[in-house]
């Protein structure tokens, strides 16, 4: 695990086993990612991504990959150890929702040792595999903590489990039964020689699967696994040129190598690479694979999608939330649209381009800007975590956006004139005041609030120019509907926060 920004010079090797031959055919180019694929919805998270193969001469076989960081999973003291309960479920369906397969996996997990167990980047890792004839198919991956009930009082009721979902869709149509062919990429952690005892073996390799396709802090050598299809060779065997590239985000070729390879007998042969990616900076990078004949046309493609990260925050299982909060902080909402649709790499890439824009001491290691901002997340995640963490909050929300507020008034159990009715006469247009209120309560309105007063325009990171704020500052309404402690913003008097 190497935990350095050490920038290596980019440099490609390539190990291949096997035997291979040729005939014209020429494989689908997959269409670009936008956003983050592969990352799970819900309350748990983890990543899972899913690669073609080709399983005999006419079936298909798609394997799935799933890794769920430990610390997203609930252990439970059970004598001297911790244990966990998960269940993975994957279904496969056609265009038309006719299922195509189904596996559901139970598994109990044991630690002794407690602080493993809130680790965020390594995690309990999944393989599944199913056989299908060629087409185009949907997934739908699911993971429960059999440990931790959903919140809400209905799931709690139904007893569903805390769970995350993710979906997606898998190509093995014909162009994985041409001849010669590439399989689908499955990125790795790692692809070394097999050993006896591996779960993660295919032919003489042990690949550790690694489905979040991200590299650069943790990991700056990226490792990839794929195999090679086509009819037997003639007794002397086929001459082959493999030529692996790294592409950026204009299609322009960072790194290329070309391989000659001979094979002499089979049908099918595994293939692994491993590139040192110290050199490439934040963003969105693609690996293509072409077989080349003799005039170097390509015969059979084959391409994946990775993500070179450098900052730590981008490896965290709640990545995706903290890179979208801090977008709402530093972007406008055109701006932060555009953002939600790009990869994690490419959203690293902006952020970084942002923070160097404000960065108020340039010339300096330390970014006083994103310090303040780091230490807001910290106090709305320690002061505003109720049902979802703090920084998800409404209160948590506007807290980093505008930072500490001028004055705050809070009252926890209201009464005669301290109900929000009577506080808020005068202060709000009766519009607004009688859609937050309860006129018709009066001293009845019992619920639970919190008057947040910027004095001018508070302190954003970016200041922005608004037409209401500036003469007589800013409000912020919040209140708790249901009293358990979760407040909602009810009222602002800022334009576009709501």
């Amino acid at each position: 695990m190497r935990r350095h920004h050490r920038r290596a010079p980019l440099r490609l090797l390539a190990a291949i086993f096997g035997v291979l031959i040729a005939a014209p055919a020429v494989a689908a180019s997959p269409q670009r990612t936008t956003g983050e694929s592969g990352i799970s919805t819900g309350d748990l998270r983890y990543n899972a991504s899913a690669t073609a193969y080709r399983h005999d001469a006419g079936d298909a076989r798609v394997e799935f990959f799933i890794r769920i960081p430990y610390r997203e999973i609930k252990f439970i003291p059970s004598g001297i150890d911790f244990e966990a309960r998960l269940r993975v479920t994957v279904e496969l369906t056609t265009g038309k929702g006719r299922r195509a397969g189904f596996q559901q996996r139970e598994a109990r997990l044991q630690s002794t040792d407690a602080a493993a167990t809130s680790d965020s980047l390594m995690g309990e890792i999944y393989t599944l595999g199913m056989v299908a004839p060629p087409g185009t198919y949907r997934y739908k991956i699911t993971v429960e903590d059999m440990n931790v009930a959903r919140r809400g009082l209905v799931y709690q009721m139904k007893n569903k489990k805390r769970q995350g979902e993710v979906r997606g869709e898998i190509d093995m149509s014909e162009w994985l039964f041409r001849n010669p062919a590439v399989s689908g990429i499955e990125f790795a952690w790692n692809v070394q020689d097999r050993t006896a005892e591996t779960p993660f073996g295919k032919g003489s390799f042990e690949v550790q699967p690694h489905p979040s396709a991200y590299y650069g802090y943790y990991k700056d050598m990226l490792s990839a696994y794929y195999e090679i299809y086509d009819l037997p060779p003639p007794p002397e065997g086929r001459s082959y040129r493999v030529r692996t590239m790294i592409l950026g985000a204009q299609s322009d070729t960072l790194l290329e190598s070309i391989d000659s390879l001979r094979v002499t007998e089979g049908t099918a042969w595994p293939h692994a690479l491993h590139a040192d990616v110290g050199a490439l900076p934040s963003g969105h990078y693609r690996l293509r694979i072409d077989l080349l004949g003799d005039d170097d046309r390509s015969l059979a493609t084959s391409q994946g999608e990775f993500d070179v990260l450098w900052d730590v925050d981008s490896w965290r299982a709640e990545g995706a939330e903290l890179y979208d909060v801090t977008a709402q902080a530093l972007l406008t909402q055109d701006e932060a649209y555009a953002f939600r649709q790009m990869t994690r790499g490419e959203k690293e890439a902006k952020l970084g381009q942002v923070w160097r824009a404000i960065d108020p001491t340039p010339d300096t290691a330390e970014n006083e800007l994103r310090r303040d901002f780091q230490a807001r997340v910290a106090y709305a995640n320690a002061h505003y975590t109720v049902f979802e963490r703090g920084m998800f909050s409404d209160r948590g929300r506007i807290w980093i956006q505008f930072g500490e507020p001028d004055e705050i008034q809070i009252e926890r159990l209201p009464v005669s004139d301290k109900t929000l009715g009577y506080v808020m006469e005068g202060q709000i247009p009766k519009s607004s005041k009688d859609l937050l209120t309860k006129p018709d309560q009066g001293v009845v309105d019992t619920r639970p609030y919190e008057i947040w007063t910027y004095h001018l325009r508070g302190h954003e990171m970016i200041p922005r120019h608004r037409m209401n704020e500036i003469s007589a500052g800013m409000k912020f309404v919040f209140v708790d509907e249901q009293g358990y402690g979760d407040y909602t913003l009810r009222y602002s008097s800022v334009s576009g926060v709501r």
